[in-house]
């Protein structure tokens, strides 16, 4: 560790572990690869000095990261015989499948926004976009999620 404290790792823990864990999860949609996730993050961090202000920020976005390595590692190791799953002969049955229709950047906006609460300016210092980018793209991710919701119906 790079000098932090018990209390402040406890802090760290209580405060970010349940939100790097859903951020985790919402990507990989696997509970064992997204507490692998918060382990690298909170390894990452703790040989770090961030500093507090930029703390929360610097997990999310180290949480997307690392997310989106599990998954690259996912791909790559998917045998080339085996073909994935056709999404439109599956049945869908909750809003998640449907967001995988959208890109991963509108994912992201759309789950930071709406499941965690942050603004638009907030969303746009994680994903390093203006804030009036973040906010158009929630507005043509809000409507083509509309657009899915209504085909599906």
């Amino acid at each position: 560790m790079k000098g932090y404290d018990k209390e402040t790792t406890e802090q760290v823990l209580e405060n970010y572990g349940d939100t790097i864990y859903r951020l985790a999860l919402h990507y990989v949609k696997d509970a064992a690869d997204a507490e692998d996730v918060v382990q690298e993050v909170l390894l990452a961090f703790f040989t770090r000095e961030i500093p507090e202000e930029r703390r929360k920020a610097w997990l999310l976005r180290v949480t997307v990261n690392k997310s989106l390595d599990i998954l690259r590692k996912r791909k790559r190791q998917t045998p080339l015989s085996e073909e994935p799953p056709d999404p439109s002969a599956q049945e869908r049955t909750s809003l998640a499948e449907e967001l995988k229709e959208l890109s991963p950047l509108d994912r992201e906006i759309i789950y930071l926004f709406y499941f965690e609460g942050y603004t638009s300016k907030e969303i746009a210092r994680f994903v390093k976009k203006t804030d009036g980018a973040v906010r158009k793209r929630l507005e043509r991710a809000k409507s083509k999620l509309k657009r899915i919701l209504e085909d599906k119906t």
